[in-house]
């Protein structure tokens, strides 16, 4: 293998490396993607999808904690007091 190739071996590499550790600092696309004023959320973009096709029941421990407003699982008070 020629010096050069092992250069650019190398710095493919350290791009990958760099471009995974990047990726783990970002915030994930859970990150409270809709909430209303009393704390309930929507805690990914694809919570209305997921409670569309029955998620909410096939799959209620992850959906009603993570996908509160799809499912009407909200167990914070309404803040106009109704």
């Amino acid at each position: 293998m020629t010096v050069n190739r092992r250069i650019t071996s190398s710095f493919i590499l350290l791009l990958f490396v760099l471009h995974s550790v990047k990726s783990q600092l970002r915030p994930p696309v859970t990150s409270n993607f809709k909430c209303l004023n009393n704390g309930c959320c929507d805690q990914h973009e694809w919570c209305r999808f997921w409670a569309s096709i029955g998620e909410c029941r096939t799959n209620s421990d992850w959906m009603n904690n993570n996908c509160q407003l799809a499912c009407n699982t909200c167990s914070a008070p309404n803040p106009s007091g109704k």
